[in-house]
Formats: structure tokens, sequence, C-alpha cells
């Protein structure tokens, strides 16, 4: 996140006037989707992290209320504070029917958030290893529903071999486990293409509602080929 500030920053958004370690909560915004009648996939806090430190739970508990009185929208969490994320859990009981919980690992020395993550009681639990920066041998993908691979973009980018992303492909294949991946990464998202031995892997998970399949689609800003949705 961090690398992407200073370009961020020179768009002149409102959103990115502060310091990449600052944490402003954009109350404005909560109400949003509420105006929104057509369904809408909503990855939340893309430039940061929705289980931070500094964002209250009480704030927590606004977002998933709203998510609640919006069952038409699809909403992704993706977090590193797999530990926080559990203890708001504890504090909820589970995440609506139409959150997907995720974690973010980069490296093996971040394995066990999945297993944190598959501890919280959600209908998607997803895990991105994007930006993927090292080989992760085996994992344990029981009680995963989604995974996303990707390679790290930006300035001064780390390379992703092949060898780490089919070594994870290979097991999704295995387990039946839907994967979306992303890109190779470079200075630019689009920079090294999608293909993954010669073709795209655009899978979902079987909760992802038909009448987002268009604007999943659309979004993408690379386009996508064989987009499958798993029963």
């Amino acid at each position: 996140m961090f690398r992407e500030y200073p370009r961020l920053r020179r768009l002149g958004l409102p959103t990115y006037k502060w310091e990449p370690d600052e944490v402003h909560l954009h109350e404005e915004f909560l109400e949003k989707p509420l105006h929104w009648k057509l369904p809408r996939m909503i990855f939340t806090n893309s430039m940061s992290d929705f289980f931070h430190e500094k964002i209250p739970f009480d704030f927590l508990d606004r977002v998933m209320e709203i998510a609640k009185s919006t069952p038409q929208h699809t909403y992704q969490i993706l977090t590193k504070r797999s530990k926080r994320m559990m203890r708001y859990c504890e504090r909820i009981g589970s995440f609506p029917q139409n959150v997907w919980v995720g974690v973010s690992v980069e490296s093996a020395s971040c394995k066990s958030r999945v297993d944190d993550v598959k501890e919280i009681r959600a209908r998607i639990r997803f895990v991105s290893f994007e930006p993927l920066l090292g080989p992760l041998s085996e994992l344990d993908l029981s009680d995963i529903q989604w995974v996303i691979v990707g390679g790290e973009s930006g300035p001064n980018h780390r390379p992703c071999k092949m060898d780490w992303v089919r070594e994870i492909r290979d097991q999704c294949v295995k387990s039946s486990i839907p994967l979306f991946f992303k890109q190779w990464g470079g200075a630019r998202p689009a920079s090294g293409g999608r293909l993954l031995d010669g073709r795209e892997w655009n899978q979902f998970p079987y909760a992802l509602p038909p009448q987002l399949l268009v604007e999943v689609a659309r979004r993408h800003e690379h386009g996508m080929n064989g987009l499958t949705i798993y029963k």
C-alpha cells in the first residue's frame, strides 16, 4: 500500500491527502451502499485494513449493519490483522451471509493467517496470496472457499516466480478450490499479463450471485476469459 501512496496523492484525491500511516474514518461514505439498487461487489478498505487497531469495533458494527441491510451487495473484507479479526468475530458471533472474509498471505512467515481465517464464522472464507513474495510449500486449504494469487506491481516491485504460483494452483486443483490468478505484476498491474501455463484462472466461489458476473468481468481491467463459478 505504501508503495502506491505517492502516486495516489499526486492524483489529488481527497482521501489520500494525509500521511499513509494515519487512520481516518470516513463516516460520510458509510451509507453509500444503501443508495445502490443494483447488486455490487464491494471491496472494503482497498488501501487500508478493515481490522486496523485504530478502528474501533463500534465503527465496524455500523459497517456490518449496512451490510445486513443491503443483502443485494456482496462485501469482501481482506486483512493482515487476522488475530484482531478473530476477536471481532467472537464479539459478533458470525459475519452476515453477504460478507466474504479473507486474509492476505504474502510469504511463508504469514501462513498462520490461513489457520486464523478458518476459525471465522463466515459463508465465504478466502486467502489472497498477493503480492506473492516467496514459495509457500504445502498449504492446508481445508475450509477455504476461494484463493487469489498475484504478483506485486508498482515502483520497485519484487518478482513473482512461476513455480510459486504453480505450487498454489496445483493444490487448489487437487482440493477443488476456485482460483483467481490476478496478475504477474510489474511496473503496472497489466505489465506481466495474467496467463498461467497458457490460460487465465477466473474462478469464483459458489456464493457469487449470477447477476454480479457481468460487473466483475467489466471491472477487471485486463478482461476475463473463462469466468466460472464453483458449485
